[in-house]
């Protein structure tokens, strides 16, 4: 008999819900905007730098004579979505230990942060799932309340 959450732990899983479905759509923002990034760098080859001897904002080309100074935005973007999808994880983990998943929907929940667009699908399908689920639990329990008076 597979695990089930416990009743008590229901507020906390609405918050976690909540926890993951934030971290889902900025993590899912920055890998759209880390791909756009590495288009503009490996393909076109150009990369973002704020406040450099080029300008405000500006694409300076990946080999150029003179060394660009200022903010490397194209770095930054890849930093930042390295570090959002560490606090992904962390809140994939926290939902899945409380709902009592098995290995595999952490691991498929994990993918959502890695690949463009399916961390969208993936939070709307999970959320969807954790919603009727605890939708369902609570019926049932008040079912039985109502059962015994």
């Amino acid at each position: 008999m597979p695990l089930a959450p416990k009743p008590e732990d229901f507020p906390k899983i609405r918050g976690a819900l909540k926890f993951y479905q934030v971290f889902a759509y900025v993590t899912g923002i920055m890998l759209l905007l880390l791909c756009v990034e590495m288009v503009i760098k490996y393909i076109l080859g150009y990369q973002l730098f704020a406040f450099s001897n080029y300008g405000v904002f500006a694409f300076v080309p990946v080999k150029t004579a003179v060394a660009p100074t200022g903010v490397d935005l194209s770095t930054g973007i890849l930093i930042a979505h390295g570090w959002l999808y560490v606090v992904y994880l962390f809140s994939d983990f926290r939902l899945w230990s409380l709902m009592r998943w098995n290995a595999v929907k952490f691991v498929e929940i994990a993918l959502g942060g890695v690949i463009p667009f399916l961390s969208f699908f993936v939070e709307a399908r999970i959320s969807k799932q954790v919603k009727s689920y605890l939708a369902g639990r609570e019926a049932e329990e008040a079912t039985l309340v109502e059962a015994s008076n």
